[in-house]
């Protein structure tokens, strides 16, 4: 498995939950903290995580919004669409295979745009130990 976290109402609605997946998942797989906090905030992102017990392969702070309007293909998305659709970029260029997030327009992306990727709703936490079994 190659896990895709959120950070915000999902990893931080349940830190000690996640921190025992990214530990699991991390046996085999890799893990991928995906946000779109300011790429400025990447230090004090590292030792938040770091505070809660996050361990994990990687952490990408997607673009800002002003980049992301450039840098997204879809004309058809709104701004705010544009912007986490660089998450499913991500997602897709890193060979990620699960994706959760609190956001249902963030799942609804990775449905539409890389259906192959299992988009996961913090909410639904039992589908994704499912998965790990």
């Amino acid at each position: 498995m190659n896990l895709g976290l959120d950070i915000d109402g999902t990893i931080t609605d349940d830190p000690q939950f996640f921190s025992k997946i990214c530990r699991e998942v991390l046996r085999g797989g890799e893990v991928h903290i995906v946000s779109s906090r300011s790429p400025e905030a990447l230090q004090e992102t590292i030792k938040e995580l770091a505070d809660l017990g996050i361990t994990y392969t990687t952490v990408h702070l997607i673009a800002r919004i002003s980049e992301a309007q450039i840098i997204c293909p879809h004309a058809g998305l709104d701004w705010y669409q544009r912007h986490q659709w660089l998450k499913v970029d991500y997602a897709l260029a890193n060979g990620l295979t699960h994706f959760v997030d609190d956001d249902p327009k963030v799942l609804s992306l990775f449905n539409r745009f890389s259906p192959s990727i299992a988009a996961i709703n913090v909410n639904s936490r039992e589908i994704l130990l499912k998965y790990l079994r």
